[in-house]
């Protein structure tokens, strides 16, 4: 245990530095900012358990020998300045001065020559006048080797600013204390290994990293405590009875009763909540205390109850209490324009009819920001059905959210039961009725894939009828256009009919709507191989989104797992692992049925990897979650069992591809094919390719050779270049077990093109997929493959050469006989050609593409 040391190095005094808990988090990256940091005063301003304590005494336990500690753990008390004295002294083995106690104190510390660490813990809310003047003069003062270690919970009343600027001031709040997601996933894998991932992003969503809360969920009835069921809730009750509300005031402690049952609060809504002003200074004293709010803007203008503390302390405020406020908030909410709270509020105080009346003013718009989609989904849970029904806009909203969900079997339904409100009093609103069906039933059609030009035909009448206010329903409408167009023979049809749907949501000032859009003209130049244009129009389409205010989680997932495609298809496993796990997990929690496509992209990662087993948990598990997300079937199995085929493929198990490949392949043959699903457009050619690799694998090489044929002629009509290259390499392939002459012409032509634009996962994932019976014994040494010359000059490829071998950048300029600054261009160019940072990292991409000899 840590000890005051003399000058002589004697420890006349054992302090009281609390012991690490069990289960200990070690946080080096709180205690490299305290050790980095030379300051004279190091802040924890945070509530109770955010681990201020722990931290200090973690930190401690590195100071060297020679430095001495002085520990005042003042548990939040009231300290006069003689009791401050008296300590301090104690500590140092020193009599007090007859001086005043500031000067006291400053004689105390200025008498020593060995570096001191003051630690204040848990400083008092409510401080003497005196005491906060003794030490705002002791920090004051330049005392060499005094520092100042202090917790609280309340800001204290000491000159900060003027510390701050003088470079005297480090400041750690809960922000900076709370636990981060590894160091959560650490804790949960020591208490309760057997949490299951969706309770502990459950927990994550719930504490936020409190680290108290954390611990006390899992620490006696492991993953149930989260969900607060078998009564493990009394522990976190218990402590904040404790830490908390036993430190309040009783109208503080109502008002924060009150404040619990409601998603966000303001100073002004505190205001009209309370009469005569006082819900304001109430919860402006709580804000000032530290009760567990967290700030929701980056101006502080709205604040939220940190969820666990909210759900412990619901049960505090009566039933009638709790309805009385709710309708209170519902009203006030809707005068501020924030109807999603709300309709939330009508419904927790059982007015299902206010909520529904509120329901009425969102917009399609509305819908595809922030968690929207998840919440009326989850407030269709709680209406009743014949108010759900009760209007043309409710039924159109609500079908609108039907069809962004895939729940297409619901949705036919919803659509049909707006011919009851035709005839409408007038001809205009007939026709804005009709055309809203149309919108809608096109859109069903398209997203069903159904034979015919029904869709198209729905989907063109309605832009025609639609008036100018209604350009939602148009956007949507030619997004379902452009859809069918890149799943038929007409791709370029989808670029101009994007860019016409473009310019509408421009002029509109639709942010959302146009990153909507972007999602297609992103899958369009993925198709097309033009990787370079969908990382620009990527970054533009996150730009755009951090222009609105609000974390539009629905479309960044969508756009974090079109980030972790794009990394795929440029051989970059390492980079697409993180934007895909987040992209999934915001998918999840918006109940965007998108989130397959996170699933499918997991199992093509690890089965690059070699792990099949976890490729199929992943299949699995999208199964599952389509399932629970009442998807309609043809939305995902398709896209679902070519994925699968693809994790045989490298398995080398090729007899199971065949009859997977031909069950699909029955949905897109004459006399009345069905359009592939929106987000796979390529389904059926990607079948078909694999399918003829499996041929190939079981020597049947014509047959195979006709299909891949077929389909190369088919993915160059339609401009899907990706597609078309990884078919050449097929035909080389089997070309070359043909053995014909043009087969290594085949080969290099679709290397070269791939190494041009960067198609590097595709080449690095030909060998495993076609390691099959035949293709092992005949598939060439990448090393002897003649190197790519539109890719590196000779002189890159010679600098490659030697970087490879190991030798320094000054001994190639010696080997070459060029300047050490021109190998560094050599490096850099090099670099940027093979789409990595590091040497290392081009290494390794050469030796995949065979450049290396």
């Amino acid at each position: 245990m840590p000890q005051a040391r003399s000058a002589n190095g004697i420890a006349p005094l054992v302090l009281s530095v609390p012991r690490l808990p069990p289960a200990h988090q070690p946080r080096p990256r709180l205690i490299g900012r305290l050790r980095e940091e030379d300051c004279r005063l190091r802040l924890l301003c945070a509530p109770a358990g955010f681990g201020k304590s722990v931290l200090i005494g973690e930190f401690l336990r590195e100071c060297p020998a020679h430095e001495q500690i002085i520990w005042l753990g003042l548990a939040g008390q009231p300290l006069s300045t003689e009791q401050l004295l008296l300590r301090v002294a104690t500590a140092l083995t020193e009599q007090i001065p007859a001086l005043p106690p500031g000067q006291a104190l400053l004689q105390l510390f200025s008498q020593r020559d060995q570096p001191i660490w003051l630690v204040l813990d848990d400083y008092p809310a409510h401080p003497s006048p005196e005491l906060d003047a003794c030490i705002d003069l002791l920090l004051s003062q330049p005392l060499d080797g005094l520092h100042l270690l202090v917790s609280t919970r309340q800001r204290p009343d000491w000159n900060l600013p003027r510390l701050l600027l003088a470079g005297e001031l480090l400041e750690l709040d809960s922000a900076d204390l709370a636990f981060d997601r590894n160091e959560l996933e650490r804790l949960i894998q020591h208490l309760a290994p057997h949490t299951s991932p969706e309770q502990r992003d459950q927990l994550w969503t719930e504490t936020a990293g409190w680290c108290a809360g954390v611990r006390l969920l899992l620490s006696q009835h492991g993953p149930q405590a989260i969900a607060g069921t078998h009564g493990s809730g009394h522990w976190l009750r218990d402590y904040l009875e404790h830490e908390l509300l036993q430190r309040l005031g009783p109208d503080e402690r109502e008002c924060l009763y009150a404040l619990a049952h409601l998603p966000k609060v303001s100073v002004e809504l505190c205001q009209q909540l309370w009469e005569e002003g006082e819900g304001a200074r109430l919860f402006e004293q709580l804000l000032r205390r530290h009760a567990f709010f967290q700030a929701l803007d980056e101006h502080g203008h709205w604040y939220r109850l940190l969820p666990a503390v909210a759900q412990a302390l619901r049960d505090r405020l009566t039933p009638t209490a709790a309805t009385q406020l709710h309708l209170r908030a519902c009203r006030l909410f809707v005068s501020a324009g924030l109807v999603e709270e709300a309709v939330e509020q009508a419904l927790c105080a059982g007015q299902p009819e206010v909520a529904a009346a509120y329901l009425e003013r969102l917009s399609q718009e509305w819908l595809a920001g922030e968690q929207h989609l998840a919440h009326l989904l989850a407030w269709r849970e709680r209406l009743p059905t014949e108010l759900l029904e009760s209007t043309p806009r409710l039924l159109s909203l609500n079908a609108w959210a039907l069809l962004l969900s895939w729940r297409l079997e619901e949705a036919d339904p919803c659509i049909t039961k707006l011919a009851r409100f035709l005839p409408q009093p007038d001809a205009r609103r007939n026709r804005k009725l009709l055309a809203n069906w149309q919108a809608l039933r096109g859109c069903l059609l398209a997203l069903r894939g159904d034979p015919g030009d029904a869709a198209r035909q729905n989907c063109q009448a309605a832009l025609t009828a639609l008036p100018d206010e209604e350009w939602m329903p148009k956007l949507l409408c030619y997004s379902a256009l452009a859809h069918i167009s890149m799943a038929g023979d007409e791709p370029d049809n989808a670029v101009d009919i994007l860019r016409v749907a473009l310019e509408l949501a421009r002029r509109q000032g639709s942010l959302l709507f146009e990153t909507l859009l972007n999602l297609d003209r992103l899958r369009l130049l993925l198709l097309r191989g033009e990787l370079s244009r969908a990382h620009h129009l990527l970054q533009q389409s996150f730009a755009l989104l951090g222009r609105r205010q609000t974390e539009d989680s629905m479309l960044l997932g969508r756009l974090h797992l079109l980030e972790a495609e794009l990394h795929l298809l440029q051989g970059r496993l390492e980079d697409a692992e993180p934007p895909l796990r987040a992209g999934l997990r915001q998918a999840i929690d918006c109940a965007d049925p998108f989130a397959l496509h996170g699933y499918l992209t997991l199992a093509e990662l690890c089965s690059r990897r070699g792990d099949f087993d976890e490729a199929f948990l992943h299949l699995r598990e999208a199964e599952r979650q389509m399932h629970c997300g009442q998807v309609w079937r043809y939305c995902y199995r398709g896209a679902q069992l070519v994925q699968s085929m693809r994790v045989l493929a490298r398995q080398g198990r090729w007899e199971r591809i065949g009859p997977i490949a031909e069950r699909i392949q029955r949905y897109f043959e004459e006399p009345n094919p069905w359009l592939a699903p929106p987000d796979y457009p390529a389904l059926s050619l990607n079948s078909q390719l694999l399918h003829a690799r499996s041929l190939h694998a079981e020597g049947r090489l014509e047959e195979a050779e006709q299909r891949l044929l077929a389909v190369l002629e088919k993915s160059r009509q339609r401009h899907f270049n990706l597609l078309a290259c990884d078919a050449q390499l097929a035909l080389a392939d089997i070309s070359r077990s043909l053995h014909r002459e043009t087969a290594a012409t085949l080969e290099q032509q679709a290397r070269e093109e791939a190494l041009e634009h960067g198609w590097y996962g595709l080449l690095s994932g030909t060998a495993a997929v076609t390691a099959g019976p035949i293709a092992r014994h005949t598939a060439p040494d990448l090393s002897t493959v003649p190197p790519a010359s539109t890719l590196l000059s000779q002189r890159e490829q010679a600098v490659l050469q030697l970087l490879a071998e190991g030798f320094s950048n000054q001994e190639i300029g010696n080997y070459l006989f060029i300047s050490v600054n021109t190998v560094k261009t050599h490096t850099k160019k090099i670099n940027s050609k093979l789409g990595v940072k590091r040497r290392t990292q081009a290494i390794m991409r050469a030796k995949t593409l065979g450049l290396l000899s």
